[in-house]
């Protein structure tokens, strides 16, 4: 069993550079910033589509990085489906290689593990390099080593019994279920929605933003990680 009490931010879809269909994303992740002191996280969770698309300007790029340097904590960014992680990927230009040391971006398509021995947490994900049926976010997963947490981050579709539609980057039911991860905080869904399957506590935080068309409706999934009564989560607002 985990021996380490943690609390986690957990949230996804900032789509920053997107001036258009989400204005208010600079002021949503400024939220999100402060919501991680102010709510005694450990750990902020970035998963997925953090920028809108590769064309967004470097001053985009730097601004975010100023940010993620105001916060004393950890912060992890998992590659979603618009800031895919390839040749001509954001994440390889020139903001990212002065990063501050409390950033740490999944690069590894085929899945890799980020260890902080001292806060006894492993985090795992797969880094998107194709938005395709193909993809499957959750696939190499390991289990858990003795002692830590092991939270899983994964941008894609979760795909329900009565979907007819094959979507791209599917999660499957029984893939979550089967997972060896404690906690899997998911990105893609601009809601907040609850897919736990079996023992797997699994959950989309939903966009900082709110969802398209209630702005300032924003909030954050709180994730708690204790030894005696494992994991539990909630919402908290942000703006």
């Amino acid at each position: 069993m985990p021996s380490k009490k943690l609390r986690l931010i957990h949230t996804s879809d900032t789509h920053l550079g997107d001036v258009t269909g989400h204005p208010e994303s600079a002021d949503a992740l400024i939220s999100v910033v402060d919501a991680v002191a102010h709510n005694g996280g450990d750990m902020l969770l970035l998963v997925g589509d953090v920028f809108d698309n590769e064309r967004v300007s470097d001053e985009v790029l730097e601004w975010f990085v100023e940010q993620i340097g105001r916060l004393q904590t950890p912060a992890v960014v998992l590659p979603g489906n618009h800031d895919l992680i390839h040749e001509t990927s954001v994440y390889h230009r020139e903001a990212f290689k002065n990063a501050p040391d409390n950033l740490f971006i999944f690069r590894g398509t085929e899945g890799e593990v980020l260890s902080f021995p001292g806060m006894g947490i492993d985090l795992w994900g797969r880094a998107m390099p194709m938005h395709t049926p193909e993809f499957r976010p959750l696939e190499g997963m390991p289990p858990p080593v003795a002692d830590n947490w092991l939270v899983a981050l994964a941008h894609g579709h979760f795909h329900y019994e009565e979907d007819r539609d094959q979507r791209s980057s599917p999660i499957y039911p029984q893939e979550v279920a089967d997972a060896g991860c404690h906690y899997l905080a998911l990105g893609h869904w601009d809601r907040h929605v609850d897919v736990s399957q079996g023992n797997v506590t699994a959950v989309y935080s939903g966009c900082p933003l709110g969802p398209i068309g209630s702005p300032g409706a924003g909030e954050v999934t709180l994730v708690d990680l204790d030894p005696q009564a494992g994991v539990s989560y909630r919402q908290v607002t942000i703006n």
